[in-house]
């Protein structure tokens, strides 16, 4: 009996690359051949679909898995060397064009539909500290900040979530000096954390867990 050679899959184009996610954009990117990660988390380097070094993405390494969908289609290209995408063709305003008659489709493909996106309820915010209410402000969007990734650390949606202050006790009393409270929230899968400020430092006082899975965003 002979024995059968099994042919061992090709390794993608991107094995052994540094792939980096760009902050804020959901695609994954292959960094420039011989590039290694910087010890610092968020950093800037020369990838394949920005050869200049001038005008490089802000990035910071990637350790999930990237898939084909995942990647830049412009980095794999660049890397396959293959040719640029026709551009489509300008049409000058006020002529008309004749389009071609859709193909019937003969393949028995079959029509589904696609469920609305999951949605949470609201995170609720602690209504007292240390034996005391709290009066919150209400949610307004987190500023854009460059140089970081806003995504949100458990389920990767890219929004820049809401922020929201607090505050408890009366600035002319003695006996209950005020505190300052703040908390802030991811609006697709409502993980909260709300913090007292404490001094210069934030001290966790409450956690509202998410119910969505883990990366579902990503």
């Amino acid at each position: 009996m002979s024995a059968l050679a099994v042919e061992a899959p090709v390794a993608p184009e991107w094995a052994d690359r540094l792939v980096v996610r760009a902050a804020g954009r959901p695609l994954l990117h292959i960094a420039k051949e011989g590039i290694t990660a910087p010890p610092v988390p968020v950093f800037t380097v020369p990838l394949e679909c920005e050869p200049d070094a001038e005008r490089p993405l802000g990035v910071r390494p990637w350790d999930g898995p990237a898939t084909e969908s995942s990647i830049c289609p412009v980095c794999l290209r660049s890397l396959r060397g293959e040719p640029e995408l026709e551009q489509p063709r300008l049409i000058p305003a006020g002529v008309a064009e004749t389009l071609p008659e859709p193909e019937p489709d003969r393949h028995g493909r079959h029509l589904w539909a696609v469920s609305d996106q999951q949605t949470y309820a609201e995170a609720p915010l602690p209504a007292e500290h240390a034996g005391c209410p709290i009066t919150w402000s209400a949610w307004k969007p987190a500023p854009v900040i460059s140089h970081y990734d806003p995504s949100c650390e458990w389920c990767g949606d890219p929004g820049h979530g809401e922020l929201t202050s607090g505050r408890q006790g009366d600035s002319a009393s003695k006996t209950a000096p005020p505190r300052i409270y703040l908390a802030r929230r991811c609006t697709a899968c409502q993980l909260m954390t709300a913090y007292e400020q404490v001094g210069s430092d934030l001290r966790t006082i409450a956690h509202h867990k998410s119910r969505a899975l883990k990366d579902c965003n990503r």
